[in-house]
């Protein structure tokens, strides 16, 4: 995979770790900066998540090598 599709692929999955992690926080009510704590932890968690099953997919589908 090109360097210019793996950098789409990290910024797709950050923005979807991101958006989970807020959402996640958000309906536990939590605010502040705890909460902010925890949504970056919980975000970065996520996205490094989504990337590796995209790459295991990748890999299962044939698509990578």
């Amino acid at each position: 995979m090109s360097y210019v599709l793996s950098g789409i692929a990290i910024i797709v999955c950050a923005v979807a770790g991101g958006f989970l992690a807020w959402s996640l926080v958000s309906s536990l009510g939590w605010d502040g900066v705890g909460g902010a704590i925890a949504a970056a932890f919980l975000g970065m968690v996520a996205a490094t998540l989504l990337f590796a099953l995209g790459v295991l997919a990748g890999k299962a589908l044939r698509l990578l090598k």
